[in-house]
């Protein structure tokens, strides 16, 4: 009969232990700037004008060659209320236009955002198309931001700043999060 009374006390204290006033969780931390200030920082920091020379070796053949580049985004704007970021883009090689036109990139159709440089971005496509004999070298350095959208397409932003190239992924990738986009895979 005492071992019972003692397993009721022990109950009841652990009882009143649970509905004591527990504090409420710590508010989370701050999620970062809002959609409209990151979809500004995006319009005022993306490039405008990027020129730079590609040589090209291939090492089975023996040549050389050279390719002046360039690439420009202007018109950009930035529209927190569609999550959406515009811009006229143009690529020129040797002087000739190879791709030119109005883009738009759907934030929330955006699964995946990398930072690189140039000169490994070719080594890479180089590679992929069967040619891993060409090696390519970059002057001056460029890093370029690739932002991939479901689907298979890709925006590509150059940069001669790796800092403000990071900066702008990282913004890009909240723009991103706030919009609901965003690789779904799990790994």
């Amino acid at each position: 009969m005492k071992a019972f009374r003692i397993a009721i006390l022990a109950l009841a204290a652990m009882g009143w232990a649970v509905a004591q006033d527990v504090p409420p969780p710590p508010k989370p931390a701050d999620e970062g700037p809002s959609l409209e200030a990151t979809m500004k920082f995006l319009q005022d920091k993306l490039p405008g004008q990027v020129n730079y020379i590609v040589y090209v070796h291939d090492n089975l053949a023996g040549t050389d060659g050279t390719e002046s580049r360039s690439d420009g985004t202007s018109s950009v704007y930035a529209d927190a209320g569609h999550c959406r970021v515009g811009y006229h883009g143009r690529h020129t090689v040797d002087g000739a236009s190879v791709a030119e036109g109005d883009q738009r990139v759907l934030l929330k159709q955006v699964e995946d955002i990398t930072v690189m440089p140039v000169e490994q971005q070719l080594q890479q496509a180089s590679a992929k198309a069967g040619h891993p004999e060409r090696s390519s070298k970059i002057e001056p350095t460029v890093f370029v931001l690739l932002v991939n959208i479901s689907g298979g397409g890709v925006h590509e932003f150059n940069f001669y700043d790796e800092t403000l190239c990071h900066r702008v992924a990282k913004a890009l990738q909240h723009a991103v999060e706030l919009c609901g986009g965003g690789s779904k895979e799990p790994f």
